[in-house]
Order: C-alpha cells, then sequence, then structure tokens
C-alpha cells in the first residue's frame, strides 16, 4: 500500500499563505508590504512542505510489512514441490527413451 503524500507541500503551503493574508489585512499593511510578506510565506512554507514530504516519504517506505516467514516457507515449498515434480517427468521421459 503506497500512502499519497504529493498533495502535502501544496496544503501546507496553501494553508500559510492564507493565515499570512488574513494577518496582514487585519494590520491594513499598505499593497507592497502584503505582496511581499505573501511571497516570502510561499516560499518558505513550499521549501518546509516539500521537506516534510521527503521524510513522511522516506518513513513510509521504511515502515512496509516485511513478509512473514509462513509466507516465505509457501513460497519455498512451492518450488520444491515444482523442482521435484521435473525431477520426476525427467525421470519417467528417460526410462520410456531406454
Amino acid at each position: 500500500m503506497k500512502i499519497n503524500t504529493k498533495p502535502v507541500p501544496v496544503i501546507i503551503t496553501l494553508a500559510a499563505a492564507f493565515i499570512s493574508c488574513v494577518i496582514s489585512i487585519v494590520q491594513k499593511v499598505d499593497f507592497s508590504t502584503f505582496v511581499s510578506r505573501l511571497l516570502i510565506v510561499v516560499v518558505i512554507f513550499l521549501v518546509m512542505g516539500t521537506i516534510i514530504k521527503m521524510i513522511l516519504d522516506y518513513a513510509f517506505k521504511t515502515l512496509e510489512p516485511a513478509v512473514s516467514i509462513d509466507a516465505e516457507l509457501e513460497d519455498t515449498a512451492t518450488i520444491e514441490d515444482s523442482d521435484q515434480a521435473i525431477e520426476d517427468i525427467s525421470s519417467e521421459n528417460l526410462q520410456e527413451s531406454e
């Protein structure tokens, strides 16, 4: 199962931009200050979101469940059974050709 972490940086960036806009409106700052704050917040939180995404991807990749011993034994048993069946068929073919 793969966890989709692609939208994490976008969500973090949009949330921070929204908060920045609300704070700037409440403070009644002029337009140039508003835009410069918004640009700085977007860049900083986009970088932070990307770093968080990379950490989550790494964490989810290392948390993938390992194959259980029972499943490995079943796979090994089927391989051994098929090898034995091939040997039986080969020995039957040798006996028929003699």
